[in-house]
């Protein structure tokens, strides 16, 4: 692993875990506070079955494994949570136990690339904010084709990653290197997700612009991207 990554990685590991020394989850004003609209429009294509398998990539502390858990209480129901820092898989279990969920998941210390994914396992696999932290664009591609052939028949995939990434220092408005592993532009990672699940039903495909502050250290990033949601069915 290059230097960059090393020093994306650790700048990574401290902002997450200061946040998560001060934020409970669903409550406070970060992106903790509910899990994401577009994940739990899709459990509903699945409350006939009588069991439930799926796969959170960059899990965190359960912001959508523990709501997908509480969805499917009562039911055999599987998550596996993958998560580069064992903070946060250490409080997304202490979470699932607040919630009365903790049977329904399986938490492992791993980054993306390295985790290894079962072949036709899942009904959903879901990665929110968490494919552009994988070590290289080679690494996304390989974890991409992982995930397409780790739904089962009839399953869904829901992506959610940021592309096109600038950031400027909030005080100078210098510019510099975004601080993610995989920075896209917006158009190849679409070409990549096309090609990766061709054949597949894609169900929702949007480009947002965002522009919001994060802090880098002892400074304040603005950040401007164009995070892409790409939802598809195997068939």
């Amino acid at each position: 692993m290059d230097e960059r990554i090393k020093s994306i990685r650790m700048e990574e590991e401290r902002s997450h875990k200061e946040l998560y020394e001060k934020e409970t989850l669903y409550a406070g004003e970060s992106w903790l506070k509910k899990p994401v609209n577009t994940v739990m429009e899709l459990l509903g294509q699945f409350d006939e079955r009588e069991n439930f398998t799926a796969l959170d990539l960059g899990c965190g502390v359960g912001r959508n494994a523990v709501a997908i858990a509480l969805h499917f209480r009562g039911r055999d129901c599987q998550i596996d949570c993958v998560d580069l820092l064992p903070m946060a898989v250490e409080k997304l279990l202490e979470n699932g136990k607040r919630y009365g969920v903790e049977d329904a998941l399986r938490g492992e210390v791993s980054s993306i690339e390295a985790f290894p994914i079962r072949e036709a396992c899942y009904d959903l696999i879901l990665a929110v904010s968490a494919l552009e932290h994988a070590e290289s664009e080679e690494a996304l591609k390989t974890t991409l084709a992982g995930i397409a052939a780790g739904v089962k028949q009839g399953g869904l995939v829901c992506l959610i990653m940021n592309t096109a990434v600038k950031e400027r220092d909030k005080q100078t408005g210098q510019e510099f290197p975004a601080q993610f592993e995989v920075n896209l532009p917006t158009k190849e990672l679409k070409e990549l997700l096309d090609g990766t699940f061709k054949g597949w039903e894609v169900l929702k495909e949007t480009e947002v612009p965002q522009r919001y502050e994060i802090p880098r250290g002892e400074m304040t990033s603005l950040l401007e991207t164009v995070v892409v949601t790409y939802v598809c069915k195997k068939r």
